[in-house]
């Protein structure tokens, strides 16, 4: 069965989180900021405390980051690309230290026009070569998104039981 969703008017970026952007929360002590971490953590079936869950968020190196970074720092010449490597309370914790909050799911798929699929994905980021600089690839959608099909997965508010929504798959999917 179908239904139908009312939104009310809101905001969404045109590109994905850059490396950059997720620096500076980063360097701002994000991961040291309970206050930016809103949601409960939860492992195993178990809650966590915000140390617990901290001491999970590590880069490559150990230190507090993405888990494709290493040594608290994305990889050189990579600023303009999307972070990846981030979990949902990562970019949910991202979104708060910004200003901004993750999109639901109907937010996210009018704005990457999940209607016009067919004339987007072919412009898109998944030829499986690399991941790509933000706003590199031609598969805008209606609203000016750029690369919400393909590139990186972007994470939305919803939740399904313990699991979270990632929407618009990645340049190394089909």
């Amino acid at each position: 069965p179908s239904h139908s969703v009312m939104l009310t008017p809101y905001c969404i970026d045109r590109t994905e989180v850059t490396n950059a952007q997720f620096k500076r929360f980063v360097d701002a002590g994000g991961y040291r900021r309970p206050e930016f971490w809103k949601q409960g953590f939860v492992k195993s079936g178990r809650e966590i405390s915000f140390d617990q869950a901290m001491a999970l968020f590590q880069d490559r190196t150990g230190r507090p980051g993405p888990a494709t970074w290493e040594s608290g720092d994305h990889p050189d010449g990579q600023g303009n690309f999307p972070v990846t490597g981030v979990s949902w309370h990562e970019a949910a914790a991202y979104a708060t230290f910004a200003g901004k909050a993750l999109p639901n799911i109907y937010q996210w798929s009018l704005a990457a026009g999940a209607w016009a699929s067919s004339q987007i994905v072919p412009l898109s980021n998944f030829r499986g070569t690399a991941l790509a600089p933000v706003g590199t690839h031609q598969g805008v959608g209606p609203y000016g998104t750029r690369d919400m099909a393909g590139n990186a997965k972007e994470s939305c508010w919803n939740a399904s039981g313990d699991r979270r929504f990632i929407l618009g798959g990645a340049w190394n999917e089909p």
